[in-house]
């Protein structure tokens, strides 16, 4: 085999990501002289939402072709591959990724002795195999972590062992193996490794807890020249970053690069779970250079009977509300994340761990949907916990959804999808946060029964544009996307606004809740206090409807209003207004000064619009409107809100 071509092929959710996995394979690769004599390598990064992606795939002409395999692209993978066997009937094809590896008889075709699996860590095992294919009588038998058909019958080699020594891997940004015109997102690894083995999660169980790491120094000059090229995302791809004493000096090093190179612009990260204090420190660390906004907090559920099934129980509430507290003292914000329908959580106790993250000021909730993917314990534990799934309907994606448990029916399945959008539409944008804290603090009404009451009170009104497009999110194709929870900020906040604030009006007046002068205030107040997702979304909050605050004047992007003078302590204290009470006030919505927000975007498909509002609810502290006294000079507006106004 001399002067073979290989390519390497990354599919991905996101157009311009650099390809590091592959990055990572050709360098080790590269220090075998052999293959270097025999082999020329092109790495490929394309976005399987492209449409033109297909074609694009077919014109690359190569040797050996080496597949990055996950859950959100193999369904494209499956339906691409017979093209690419047809079209190249004697090019080598390799399969590698965690959603392929250990499955070769659900992947490999048993009639194409020229399509080989990786089972692991892919950098040893595909340098060792294209080692084998420069030589003269290649013999697979030789390769650690490899599975194959040979005359009909399936053989899998031994496991590769686990690389110890990362920093043996040629680092491909150090090594400019990428044009970094073409890409904006960066994945960073600065460790391998998990110490939680959670059953519906690869990560830990594929590691056996073991963590392992990349010396500092190649990490920070990583991060050094991928400011200096622009990147405008760095992801760190860690299991838990702010776990090491050291990811502190790391967190240091990417803000002093976005001082003096521009760049990042963010850097997304999972954060350590049992760490408060280094988080934080992490998180205003970053926060003062405006690379992250908000800190996620992964916590998946709040019942103990849960954690344990899930083998989850090692990480302990009491150490989310340690750092959320600590957030708040520090004036940082920060997203929850949960999923549902995990085995041992009921609809009740779903809701009831809701309302607690609510009555605790989480500043945002995600929920996620329970995805059984290959390769994580959870597959092993179907029979126990009587999982029902689903696939999904995306037919790039492989993934099952899970639809009902031995506690949870597939109505109360679907009605837990609705209370989590319902929550993101009520608590998350801010909906009815003052009302509800209000309520909830009273003990008239929690936070779990509002939003209960509140999709009680949709479902009766199911042609409404937000109610249809609660349903048709449920009911369609689009509830495993990452847009979903966006298309309820886009709806509630954009397109439909005027005709969701008058939801929340009916849905109040039905509970004769408008009748109370301060809840009527509140509600008001909250009207107002909505962020603008999109930089030219109009300023139209609380239009038609206000009657306890009055809007003296518009500008481009704030209003001056005026509240009773019965009100104006509380005002103050909720909105996070320093110095004496006023009835005039001032607010400005922060993506209009800031700039932070693009433009609702006419001219691209509608998912691309909704997947950017997803990632502003990510990111709620950088777009949240800024309040301030206003008479008869300006008081400097706080850029953070206290507890009830997050």
């Amino acid at each position: 085999m001399v002067n073979q071509r290989v390519a390497f092929i990354e599919l991905t959710v996101f157009a311009g990501v650099y390809p590091l996995a592959s990055g990572y394979m050709r360098g080790v690769a590269g220090q075998n002289a052999q293959i270097r004599d025999s082999c020329t390598f092109e790495i490929h990064s394309l976005c399987i939402n492209d449409d033109r992606v297909e074609g694009k795939l077919n014109e690359i002409d190569a040797d050996v072709y080496a597949l990055s395999c996950y859950v959100w692209n193999m369904g494209f993978i499956k339906r691409w591959l017979p093209t690419l066997t047809a079209r190249k009937p004697n090019a080598h094809v390799i399969l590698g990724g965690p959603q392929v590896m250990n499955h070769a008889m659900q992947y490999l075709d048993r009639s194409n002795e020229r399509m080989v699996l990786c089972n692991g860590e892919g950098e040893h095992t595909f340098a060792n195999y294209l080692a084998e294919l420069c030589s003269p009588q290649p013999d697979f038998g030789k390769v650690k972590g490899l599975s194959f058909f040979r005359r009909g019958e399936l053989t899998t080699t031994e496991p590769q062992e686990r690389i110890q020594d990362l920093n043996a891997i040629p680092s491909p940004y150090l090594e400019n193996y990428f044009d970094s015109a073409k890409y904006v997102w960066a994945p960073l690894e600065t460790n391998r490794g998990c110490p939680y083995q959670c059953t519906y999660c690869y990560w830990g169980a594929a590691t056996n807890s073991r963590v392992f790491k990349f010396d500092i120094d190649r990490v920070k000059a990583e991060i050094t020249r991928l400011s200096q090229n622009r990147a405008f995302y760095i992801f760190i791809a860690d299991a838990n970053f702010g776990m090491l004493n050291r990811d502190i000096e790391i967190a240091e090093h990417l803000a002093e690069c976005k001082r003096t190179y521009g760049y990042p612009l963010t850097v997304w990260l999972s954060a350590a779970k049992n760490s408060p204090d280094r988080v934080t420190q992490i998180t205003r660390i970053m926060s003062r250079e405006g690379l992250i906004s908000t800190q996620p907090v992964s916590l998946q559920t709040m019942d103990a009977n849960t954690l344990k099934s899930v083998k989850r129980h090692n990480i302990k509430e009491s150490s989310y509300l340690s750092l959320q507290e600590e957030l708040r003292r520090s004036k940082l914000s920060s997203f929850v994340e949960m999923i549902w329908p995990l085995p041992g959580e009921t609809l009740e106790s779903f809701k009831s761990g809701i309302g607690k993250l609510c009555s605790y000021d989480a500043d945002a909730i995600l929920i996620h949907h329970l995805l059984l993917i290959n390769n994580v314990p959870m597959n092993d534990q179907r029979a126990e916990f009587k999982l029902e799934v689903a696939n999904d309907k995306d037919p790039n994606s492989e993934a099952q959804v899970v639809v009902a448990t031995r506690d949870v029916s597939h109505e109360e399945y679907e009605e837990g999808v609705r209370f989590g959008y319902h929550l993101t539409s009520m608590y998350s944008l801010r909906a009815l946060r003052f009302v509800g804290k209000h309520l909830d603090m009273a003990g008239r009404l929690s936070f779990k029964d509002l939003i209960s009451s509140f999709s009680e009170y949709c479902k009766r009104h199911p042609d409404h544009p937000y109610t249809q497009y609660i349903s048709s999110v449920i009911e369609g194709t689009s509830q495993t996307k990452f847009s979903a929870n966006g298309g309820i900020f886009h709806v509630t906040l954009h397109e439909f606004r005027r005709d969701f604030d008058r939801l929340l009006l009916g849905f109040l007046q039905n509970f004769g809740m408008m009748e109370d002068e301060l809840l009527r205030f509140l509600f008001e107040l909250d009207l107002l206090n909505r962020p603008h997702v999109y930089s030219n979304t109009p300023i139209t909050n609380g239009e038609g409807i206000l009657k306890c605050v009055e809007v003296i004047s518009k500008e481009k992007d704030a209003l001056l209003v005026r509240v009773p003078d019965e009100h104006a302590k509380l005002a103050s204290e909720l909105l996070g207004i320093e110095g004496a009470a006023g009835t005039r006030l001032r607010v400005r919505y922060r993506g209009h000064e800031r700039q932070t927000q693009m433009p609702f975007m006419e001219n691209k498909p509608y998912e691309d619009n909704l997947s950017y509002c997803e990632a502003k609810l990510h990111k709620m502290g950088s777009i949240l409107p800024v309040w301030g006294a206003a008479a008869p000079s300006v008081a400097p507006f706080r850029r953070s809100l206290p507890l009830m106004a997050r």
